[in-house]
Formats: C-alpha cells, sequence, structure tokens
C-alpha cells in the first residue's frame, strides 16, 4: 500500500512540475498559440457497435490541452457535449460523460482516451497537448471489468 502511495505521489510532483515548466516558457507557449491546429476527434463506443460514433474537426491553437479542445469542440458543434470533473488534488479533470453516455463505476465503464494509432495516454486530458493537424484523438467508451 505504501509503495503505491509512493508511486502516486511522484506522478503529481511530476505533473505539478510539468506544469510549472510549461508556464515558465512564455516565449514558446506565446508562439504556439498563434499557429492553428485542426484536430480530428473521434469519439467510439467499443461496448456496443450500435451507439453512433462521431469525428469531429476541432481547430483550436497548437499547445491547447485535450481538455481545452473539449471544451472549443462544445462550442464549435451542436452535437458534441461532455461532462467533466475538476479534481483539484490531481490537477484535472475525469471525463464523466460524452454525447449523454456516461462511464459508472456501478457498470465498471469509463471514457479511455487514446491517440490515433491506439495507445493510450499516460496522463489526463488536462496534460496532454496537441501539436499539429494531424494529430488524432480518440475517446473510447470501454470496461474495466
Amino acid at each position: 500500500m505504501m509503495l503505491k502511495f509512493s508511486i502516486l505521489v511522484a506522478c503529481l510532483l511530476v505533473a505539478s512540475l510539468y506544469r510549472e515548466v510549461q508556464s515558465d516558457d512564455s516565449s514558446e507557449s506565446s508562439e504556439e498559440s498563434t499557429i492553428p491546429a485542426n484536430v480530428t476527434m473521434k469519439i467510439e463506443n467499443s461496448l456496443d457497435s450500435s451507439w453512433p460514433s462521431a469525428e469531429y474537426v476541432v481547430s483550436v491553437p497548437v499547445g491547447t490541452s485535450v481538455y481545452e479542445m473539449m471544451v472549443a469542440a462544445k462550442e464549435q458543434f451542436d452535437d458534441f457535449t461532455f461532462e467533466a470533473t475538476y479534481f483539484r488534488q490531481y490537477g484535472g479533470h475525469f471525463i464523466d460523460s460524452i454525447n449523454d453516455l456516461a462511464g459508472s463505476s456501478a457498470d465498471q465503464t469509463f471514457w479511455r482516451f487514446e491517440n490515433g494509432y491506439g495507445v493510450a495516454f499516460d496522463r489526463g486530458v488536462d496534460l496532454i497537448l496537441v501539436h499539429a493537424n494531424d494529430d488524432v484523438i480518440v475517446f473510447s467508451f470501454a470496461s474495466w471489468a
């Protein structure tokens, strides 16, 4: 149990340092924020193939977090919705639902997100940044059971 706690604390410290480095490098972030990116965001349900998948091309500045990209998508597309819970202790958001499909502890379901090659991200939506027009972010409704 102590080892798990130590690993969690180490991860949170790294995330905190990452944010500090990102905010300290203002010259690079101001340059990045002027470069537009059209990011493909795919929404899939890996548990129910009859659920309608969706795909959106979201226009955001390079360096935008995936969470901020989702907020932009909500503004750019009438048929895209999502809800998230912010956890201050972890410094980020947990995606609760997308397009009215919510994860559930009872059903052991959640929204996993990954790159366009099927590789799950190792950090949350607030810490993954978009970099280029060919970026693909896939949200897949899945089970942890």
